[in-house]
């Protein structure tokens, strides 16, 4: 498995970026090798999300950024954002202690 991170500090109206990223997010939910996705809001900053994403592989998760119908979504939210991207691998995982 892999994690996909990009911290996105919005530099355009953040309804428009929730707007697309839920346009992406149906399309990335479709794709072979999806395991999970969330775009989260910081508490801190109201400018700064960040898009979390499990894939199974990490070329299952380049396939979906090399199709066409990606870049055209992409295309429409990059002058919307500044984007720190990370694709990682996962080191630790935990679950909550059960009392």
């Amino acid at each position: 498995m892999v994690v996909f991170v990009n911290k996105l500090t919005v530099v355009g109206p953040t309804d428009q970026l929730e707007e697309l990223y839920a346009r992406i997010g149906a399309f990335m939910s479709a794709q072979p090798g999806i395991l999970r996705y969330q775009l989260v809001r910081s508490t801190k900053a109201a400018d700064v999300y960040f898009n979390i994403a499990e894939w199974e592989t990490a070329e299952d998760f380049k396939r979906a950024l090399a199709t066409e119908e990606f870049r055209d979504l992409y295309a429409d939210l990059k002058p919307l954002i500044r984007g720190d991207a990370h694709l990682s691998e996962v080191v630790q995982t935990g679950t909550a202690a059960v009392g």
